[in-house]
């Protein structure tokens, strides 16, 4: 395995920061106050990335952080990223204009976000009052494009849902879907451009800085946050990040947040509490006897707590999330 390898490069007399590594082959482009482009820029840039790896942050995270122009609690602050392999173009992440951000949520908390791979489930869930729900199918078969366009359409006789389809772009503009989900891999491939052209929202989901500035480079209308707690739906090399980390990414970025992963009646206060706007929940829903009774429930519990402004009280402290991969 080669060793990870970080060189300085600039365009247009603008600095960039190429990093290529076994998880990331990206450029990033820093804002101009982390002065990339002088020797002295460079020489701290390095320093600080050995900093960083010192507290824990892998090679990734420390690069975005040490890049930080002085404030790791404004997005403004940390560089944009163009993954090397990713379906971009390089410019649009440069000083000069960006390109308009994808349409906002209808509704930005909705709560409860219920995420299903059938329809009979969709619609139980649909017919209980959802305000946000996905369409997750793993497994691809010819009946796909039918399911896709039939939970369209039935989504649409819910004017309160906000129903996003899972991976599957193409058939999401086909079907006219109100949004498309994407995981990190998905947005090295997805033709981002043709999905803000056909008017859909975009969720992304991210677990560590180099996601969160990568999610923020394409501004999405919304960005899922996790794994929070350990959980059995999919396994994931990330380590659990907690609230505390939930706290830092719903004050660093200006879109509503979705906590992932682990989520469950127990911690739903502390999520809502966090200032998310949504919760993602899988078994606790689809594995009840009643999914739409365990959805009311879990959303009259949100409800309660959306009602009562105290209960959403935001950081007291300015820590930084902490890490969420082993550097082993």
């Amino acid at each position: 395995m080669a060793p990870p390898t970080l060189s300085f490069s600039q365009t247009n007399g603008y600095w960039f920061l190429r990093i290529n590594t076994r998880l990331l082959n990206a450029d990033l482009f820093p804002n101009p106050q982390a002065d990339l482009g002088s020797p002295a820029g460079r020489k701290r840039f390095q320093s600080a990335h050995q900093e960083w790896q010192g507290k824990g942050y892998v090679f990734e995270d420390a690069a975005v952080l040490a890049l930080n122009a002085g404030d790791l609690f404004s997005i403004d602050r940390f560089p944009t990223l163009i993954d090397q392999r990713a379906n971009q173009d390089p410019m649009r992440s440069q000083a000069g204009p960006r390109p308009p951000p994808f349409p906002s949520l209808t509704n930005p908390r909705p709560g409860v976000y219920p995420i299903v791979d059938n329809l009979k489930d969709l619609r139980s869930l649909l017919e209980a009052g959802a305000k946000i729900i996905q369409l997750r199918i793993k497994t691809e078969s010819t009946a796909l494009r039918g399911v896709v366009l039939q939970a369209v359409e039935l989504a649409k006789a819910y004017p309160q849902s906000q129903c996003f389809i899972n991976d599957y772009w193409q058939l999401a503009i086909e079907a006219g879907a109100y949004g498309v989900h994407l995981g990190q891999e998905d947005l090295l491939t997805a033709d981002l451009d043709a999905i803000a052209r056909a008017g859909l929202r975009l969720g992304v989901s991210s677990h560590c800085f180099w996601e969160v500035v990568r999610a923020h480079t394409v501004q999405p209308s919304y960005i899922a946050c996790g794994p929070l707690f350990p959980t059995r739906a999919k396994v994931m090399p990330w380590i659990a990040q907690g609230i505390e980390n939930l706290h830092y990414w719903v004050n660093l970025l200006p879109y509503p947040i979705v906590g992932i992963g682990g989520v469950n009646t127990e911690n739903l206060n502390a999520i809502h509490a966090a200032g998310a706007g949504a919760a993602s929940i899988i078994q606790a829903i689809v594995g009840a006897l009643d999914p739409g009774d365990a959805y009311r429930a879990l959303q009259r519990q949100w409800d309660q707590n959306e009602s009562n402004e105290v209960s959403r009280q935001g950081s007291s402290t300015r820590t930084i999330a902490k890490p969420t991969l082993s550097r082993v």
